[in-house]
């Protein structure tokens, strides 16, 4: 298995910047994979001339609008990349994320491995895991060393197994699997979830994974700003915080390290920009705590309406 085998769809909406560098992170680190671009009818005139940049094929308009002139949205996206696709797998991206290294042979092995091992696995997390998230992930997963995964532990009881990891939007998909299913996305990720839960294993976690967002993104909702977005675009600052590509160094610590050690983001990966904290926040209106406490008086308030 080679990246000859790999399909690669990013999800946009008026974010040049960041889609300019996931594109770049996938450039540099996955030569061979077909890159398509699923943009969600952006009007921002950066995004537009990003778009007309790139060599033809590489990008998928919105088909068609509703009578409200509402576009797809990113599920509706989605399930044209998977139509579209026809090699063994599927990674899906969305323009805030980027790849922050190369795979090798180990890794392939490692995917090839997740796959076959069980074939009633559809999904494959390729992402490092959210500090915030560390707890969840040791109640829930189990290190499986010899497969280089986290998998579902076996001494879950039915409450916790009703609620395993089956499906993220970003992730490392099996698409024979999912056309044999007829699989079909849901408006939601937690609607996916459920789905997968129906229809597949449980989702593994690689030990070694190599996508990641990018921390404090500009904060939209139904494509406005709240007053507090406004002022984090101020304070953060419009810049996008990339990742700093993984050393072979970095590379090396990670995949030579104890297991007990979970892929935690904060403890492989840094920001290009010093003034980025830690424990990352994906928001930029919680990258302030004045900031986060306005945004979540202004979200109480719309609330109540």
């Amino acid at each position: 298995m080679t990246f000859d085998d790999l399909d690669i769809a990013i999800f946009s909406y008026n974010r040049a910047a960041y889609l300019q560098n996931c594109v770049m992170s996938v450039q540099r680190h996955c030569p061979g994979a077909r890159l398509t671009i699923f943009d969600d009818a952006s009007t921002d005139p950066d995004t537009l001339a990003y778009l007309a940049s790139l060599p033809e094929g590489m990008v998928v308009q919105p088909g068609s609008q509703d009578a409200a002139g509402r576009h797809g949205g990113l599920y509706y996206n989605m399930q044209r990349a998977l139509d579209r696709a026809d090699r063994t797998l599927l990674l899906t991206l969305q323009d805030d994320t980027q790849v922050v290294r190369s795979l090798d042979q180990f890794d392939w092995d490692t995917i090839l491995s997740a796959f076959e091992t069980d074939p009633q696995r559809a999904f494959l997390s390729v992402l490092f895991i959210k500090s915030v998230r560390e707890t969840r992930y040791k109640r829930l997963l189990r290190p499986v060393p010899e497969q280089s995964l986290y998998d579902l532990r076996n001494d879950l009881s039915p409450q916790n197994h009703a609620k395993r990891m089956a499906y993220f939007d970003i992730s490392l998909m099996h698409v024979d699997r999912l056309h044999a299913a007829h699989w079909q996305m849901q408006n939601s990720e937690a609607a996916n979830v459920e789905q997968a839960r129906r229809l597949f294993a449980p989702m593994p976690t690689m030990a070694h994974p190599f996508v990641f967002f990018c921390p404090e993104v500009p904060f939209f909702r139904n494509r406005g700003q709240s007053l507090a977005a406004k002022l984090a675009l101020r304070v953060v600052g419009r810049d996008v915080k990339t990742l700093k590509d993984m050393t072979p160094t970095q590379i090396k610590a990670m995949k030579t390290r104890d297991m007990s050690t979970y892929p935690v983001a904060e403890t492989f990966l840094e920001a290009d920009n010093p003034k980025v904290r830690k424990p990352f926040v994906y928001k930029d209106v919680k990258a302030r705590w004045w900031l986060s406490a306005l945004h979540k008086i202004e979200q109480a308030l719309k609330g109540r309406r």
